[in-house]
């Protein structure tokens, strides 16, 4: 039987390859109608296969946090690819991953001091689920194996970080997930899910976490797991400041690890190197990724407290160590990129230049808030920012699925030169660090102007 072609487009006679191809979340039918083939970047923005340029407003995927074509980044990649490229992960380490492991407990929050390497978020997150899992068997809670987490949350594509999720959308295919997850409703204040309003909730969304944890039963929960900013098909969520502090609290009182899945919101994201320093509080486990290199390779980490690592610590007959790992975790080369990365970020002012970017983008959309109506609220941290689209803000409702407004805009913004994430209702813009004042201004000038030429024409 000879191959069938799934399209002949024109874009499939120049690339013939993309009918093999399968784009992360894509359907491919739609994507080969208004393809986007990217073939070089520079700084904050990315050309593609016609020649046009775009502002990378995404930074890749909340990645790239000192821009394209980062020559020190590419030059310790090279001089690394020219001694080893890859270990013997079962036997050994390498310089880079040494370096790197000391670096990254020397920035994380104090209690963080033990590291261990994975090469992307979803493997992070499922090393943590393992590391709590395994913790409390082997410090005489073995029926601890439950992990709490929250509705429209997102921590991976793969089985169990998708169980965690709580996005339906995303997890209805795959149904049935492994048993042992539970979860709560986040911290939207914009629509409270329990009919109440902040500060006068009292954080019910916080303090509900102690009433799951005793119906689950304290002796069967293992630990809580957040996105510090909920991230997902469904819209961002920034919790009030105090949120965190009281879920540390009830995960002490219980014997609970508390996880922080920091693979978006880490290395400079919200304005500080870690959202644990924005919320003043410090998880037991922390998953770190996309940043953690600039983009620039596979690389992702988890990391932990003394209290956890010394469970995992004895001899070979005592059998307690951590019985996980993957090929290209720690990879030196990787590792390489990292300590690159972090160096630029911590040391050449891309994290104080980040800061200041965060607050001319947040303000900038607060401005556009208040000029457009079908914005319904502005959320976000730093260089993570989402403008929710409604279609009446009094009643903060929300688009049909059949006219979605935050969809075409974003599709204007494309072609007027602007790549951000576009949700059904929520526009993010997450830019590299290293934008300078004039980039930000670029942006926002793209976006009122995509806003205003889609309101033309728009249908409600």
């Amino acid at each position: 039987m000879q191959d069938v072609k799934l399209s002949d487009t024109p874009i499939t006679e120049a690339y013939p390859g993309l009918n093999n191809l399968v784009v992360d979340f894509n359907q491919m039918k739609a994507f080969l109608d208004d393809p986007l083939v990217l073939v070089e970047a520079d700084g904050v923005r990315v050309r593609d296969h016609t020649g046009q340029w775009y502002i990378d407003g995404l930074a890749g995927v909340a990645a790239v946090q000192l821009g394209h074509r980062n020559q020190g980044i590419i030059d310790a990649m090279h001089a690394q690819l020219n001694r080893i490229a890859l270990a013997l992960p079962l036997y050994a380490s390498t310089e880079p991953a040494i370096e790197l492991a000391e670096r990254l407990a020397e920035v994380t929050p104090e209690p963080l001091t033990h590291v261990k390497f994975t090469t992307g978020g979803s493997e992070a997150n499922e090393t943590a689920f393992k590391l709590a899992r395994q913790y409390h068997a082997q410090t005489g809670n073995p029926g601890k194996y439950k992990v709490i987490s929250r509705y429209k949350s997102y921590h991976g594509a793969t089985m169990g970080a998708l169980a965690a999720s709580g996005g339906a959308s995303r997890k209805l295919p795959y149904e049935p997930f492994p048993t042992g997850f539970v979860h709560v409703h986040p911290p939207d204040c914009y629509r409270c899910p329990f009919g109440m309003t902040y500060p006068d909730c009292g954080v019910r969304c916080a303090k509900i976490v102690d009433e799951v944890i005793l119906g689950e039963g304290p002796e069967t929960v293992a630990a809580l797991i957040a996105d510090p900013v909920v991230m997902s098909a469904e819209g961002l969520i920034a919790p009030p400041l105090e949120y965190f502090k009281i879920l540390r609290e009830v995960c002490d009182r219980h014997n609970v690890l508390l996880i922080f899945d920091e693979i978006i919101t880490g290395f400079g994201r919200l304005g500080e190197l870690f959202a644990a320093d924005v919320y003043e509080t410090c998880p037991d486990i922390m998953s770190v990724g996309k940043g953690i290199s600039g983009g620039y390779a596979a690389l992702a980490a988890v990391m932990m407290t003394e209290r956890v690592a010394t469970a995992f610590w004895g001899d070979l007959a005592d059998g307690v160590h951590f019985n996980a790992g993957h090929t290209y975790s720690g990879n030196p080369v990787a590792c390489a990129a990292g300590l690159e990365a972090v160096r630029q970020i911590v040391e050449d002012g891309a994290l104080d230049n980040g800061r200041e970017r965060g607050k001319q983008l947040r303000s900038g959309l607060d401005e556009l808030e208040a000029r457009y109506s079908q914005i319904g609220r502005v959320d976000g941290h730093g260089m993570l920012q989402g403008v929710e689209f409604v279609s009446d803000r009094a009643s903060r409702s929300a688009y049909p699925a059949s006219n979605l407004l935050c969809r075409a805009v974003g599709q204007t913004a494309k072609r007027n030169g602007l790549i951000a994430r576009m949700g059904d209702h929520t526009y993010v813009l997450a830019p590299p660090l290293v934008s300078t004042e004039e980039e930000i201004d670029e942006m926002l000038d793209i976006l009122d102007a995509s806003i205003a030429e889609t309101l033309e024409t728009f249908e409600e």
